[in-house]
């Protein structure tokens, strides 16, 4: 079975085989550690996913300076009283012995330094192409969701007389980016919950207990969220987003509103949920997914982008923060603001 996990953490298994294994996942906790602890293993791949065209400086001389020393080339003499001849090394006492078998230990010294030579430089080269091939398979794999998202909010819309994209609650237990993904499950767009977990985080990155994996498997109606107690509700409302990042809304003259579907290309609508929570324009790598390199974002008009850092820092239009440098619903129509499940669309929004 750890051959599968393998094959589903890298994206390598066929559909219904990533399926058949998602739903083990479902049922089984002692897989879901053992998915974790392969995930455990795989990191340090991740973490080191710059493309190398050539070998690292020094890498040879590294791998032959930590062989075990395989000693000077036998030298063969005769010795005086005999006529057999025997192997003298450096720094050791003659042997007795014929040449044939002290040649061999010492040819099969050579072999495996011979053969570790080889290892190393082979784990050089495949290293990088395994770690990209890895961080590859992720990304187009959360592309794919979104896409699927993007094809859910698009009937939304044409189901509405409106045409407006699905709402975040200005005040109340509705107030929250999460609330999204309910609203496209109540119109019966979104029915499968494993759509909010990204394949970047593998199998939702902030699991961490039995509840919250059930949580995250079942979707909660708008009409629960106004009769649970305030810790259910922030229960909800952090999960109920998954790993993904919503629309915050817009400031519409001096009103807050739900933006109006208008297919645009430069509008954010979705993207990867950041990892951590930020205040200013200087995103780290440890603030988002996909090995801190970037994020998938979903446009408005069905387009679907991977942005490094280095891109999202220098847009005009900031997807994580508003106009004013906020995470906070977008300043004018056309300020997207993206956020993770738990924020609601003002700082102090009341919620009950």
């Amino acid at each position: 079975m750890r051959e599968d996990l393998l094959g589903y953490l890298l994206g390598a298994l066929e559909p219904h085989e990533a399926r058949r294994v998602e739903e083990l996942l479902k049922t089984d906790p002692s897989l879901r550690e053992e998915l974790a602890a392969v995930e455990a293993m795989l990191r340090p791949l991740e973490d080191a996913t710059d493309v190398v065209d050539d070998l690292p400086a020094g890498l040879i001389e590294r791998t032959l300076a930590n062989l075990p020393p395989i000693g000077e080339t036998p030298q063969l003499e005769h010795v005086s009283d005999s006529t057999e001849p025997r192997v003298v090394l450096a720094g050791l006492p003659t042997l007795g012995m014929s040449t044939e078998p002290a040649m061999r230990p010492t040819r099969r010294w050579m072999d495996w330094a011979a053969g570790s030579f080889a290892a190393a430089v082979l784990l050089g080269l495949l290293l990088p192409s395994l770690a990209e091939g890895r961080f590859a398979a992720r990304r187009d794999a959360c592309q794919d969701q979104l896409r699927r998202f993007g094809t859910a909010i698009t009937q939304f819309v044409m189901l509405n007389q409106q045409q407006k994209l699905p709402s975040v609650a200005e005040s109340g237990p509705e107030a929250f980016a999460g609330v999204y993904a309910i609203r496209l499950f109540e119109a019966g767009l979104l029915d499968d919950p494993n759509m909010r977990l990204c394949p970047s985080l593998a199998f939702g990155q902030d699991i961490n207990s039995e509840q919250a994996f059930s949580e995250l498997n079942e979707f909660v109606a708008a009409k629960q969220l106004h009769s649970v107690s305030t810790d259910q509700l922030i229960r909800w409302q952090q999960r109920a987003g998954g790993d993904y990042a919503y629309s915050l809304g817009v400031i519409d003259g001096n009103h807050y509103s739900t933006p109006r579907y208008e297919a645009r290309s430069s509008f954010a609508v979705m993207s990867d949920s950041p990892i951590a929570s930020f205040d200013d324009h200087e995103i780290q790598a440890n603030q988002v997914g996909h090995s801190g390199r970037g994020m998938n974002v979903l446009y408005e008009d069905g387009r679907v982008q991977f942005i490094s850092i280095e891109s999202l820092q220098s847009m005009p239009d900031h997807h994580l923060l508003n106009d004013r440098g906020t995470v906070e619903a977008g300043v004018d129509l056309d300020d997207a603001v993206l956020a993770p499940s738990w924020r609601p669309p003002f700082i102090g929004t009341p919620q009950r």
